[in-house]
């Protein structure tokens, strides 16, 4: 047989198959899908050695069958976990909802839990969301500030740490009052690893007994400790910032990015001064709901600048502007203390206490 001849036959057994492969594609479908989508409750953050209750809801059958669950925590987990069959029933034959609860563990890190809703002869629903266990106190969440070599008192259950600049004491934690303001993202494990915001009224009545909050000439004095000559009420205060900046670790993960403009963090002054950002907080609830994991003094409170604004209130309003306030505040890749004014009841700044000798 000549070469020509046998490349024919080979080029029409090839585009025969082809036919038949592509045949074969166009046939192919896709399941059906359930009708909504899966949804479930997990906080954000959580302390160590949470258990939570997730309970799945928002997925129906199109022809009014049942549904099947099963979930995936990650990277605690090596395989998922079914907890309802299409029968009804869990793997011990027990009539069941679907839900899942989990235990998390005491290592501070993000942990990412996967939820399924299926049934036989549909594609299934899932829901990816993820939660961060955080850790309060001085040898916590943040590392890297080195406060167990300050002195320190208690107010509750919270330890400050202090240092003296001047003639005045300052607060190496941002105040972590429960009683007012809103924890970061509002979940209550946070309140003692960033501290709280508070709108201006709140800040005035956090500080623990024998503190205040600080005045601009209080800011003007860490200012001076810090370098800075000459520096005038209410302006911005040039190149003190690496020497107020804590280079502080979250879970781990560093707070500052390193910036040349700001060069590296010194904390000469033993501020401790983390980017924890800001709040918009809102309007405050009328009667905050009962919840194990969240705040809700401010339902729509909306945090911003972590990792990047460090703001704090002071004690001094605007003279002219009814309901503003001034704040001090640090940002990332600037090298200056820089001041602005705040709404005295819906923004939200964190507050570092004052007392004098």
């Amino acid at each position: 047989m000549s070469f020509r001849k046998l490349t024919s036959i080979t080029f029409i057994i090839a585009a025969a198959l082809c036919t038949l492969s592509c045949k074969d594609d166009d046939e192919t479908t896709v399941p059906p899908s359930l009708s909504g989508a899966l949804d479930f409750d997990l906080p954000q953050y959580i302390l160590p050695e949470t258990v939570i209750e997730m309970v799945p809801s928002g997925v129906t059958h199109p022809d009014e069958g049942e549904l099947g669950y099963y979930w995936r925590v990650s990277p605690s987990m090596k395989k998922s976990d079914t907890t309802r069959f299409e029968n009804g029933l869990d793997k011990n034959g027990n009539p069941s909802d679907g839900s899942f609860t989990h235990k998390f563990s005491d290592t501070l890190q993000t942990y990412t839990v996967q939820g399924y809703a299926y049934a036989k002869g549909y594609s299934y629903v899932s829901k990816t969301s993820y939660t961060t266990v955080v850790k309060g106190g001085i040898d916590g969440s943040i590392t890297n500030l080195w406060l167990k070599d300050r002195p320190f008192f208690k107010e509750g259950d919270i330890i400050y740490p202090y240092v003296t600049i001047g003639s005045t004491d300052w607060l190496c934690r941002n105040v972590a009052d429960a009683s007012a303001g809103a924890p970061f993202a509002n979940c209550k494990a946070m309140g003692d690893v960033f501290g709280r915001y508070y709108s201006y009224e709140e800040a005035l009545e956090v500080c623990p007994e024998g503190w205040q909050l600080p005045t601009e000439a209080d800011w003007l004095e860490a200012a001076a400790a810090a370098g800075a000559e000459g520096a005038q009420a209410y302006d911005t205060i040039e190149g003190v910032a690496a020497a107020l900046m804590g280079n502080g670790y979250f879970n781990e993960s560093l707070m500052w990015e390193y910036w040349p403009q700001v060069g590296d963090i010194t904390n000469t002054t033993g501020l401790s001064l983390i980017p924890t950002g800001y709040a918009m907080l809102g309007a405050k609830a009328a009667s905050p709901q009962e919840n194990a994991y969240l705040d809700q003094r401010y339902p729509q409170a909306q945090f911003k600048g972590y990792s990047e604004y460090a703001a704090f209130w002071t004690a001094d309003l605007v003279e002219g502007s009814e309901g503003m306030a001034y704040y001090r505040y640090l940002i990332s890749e600037v090298p200056d203390l820089m001041v602005s004014m705040g709404d005295t009841k819906t923004f939200g700044a964190a507050v570092r206490c004052v007392r004098k000798k």
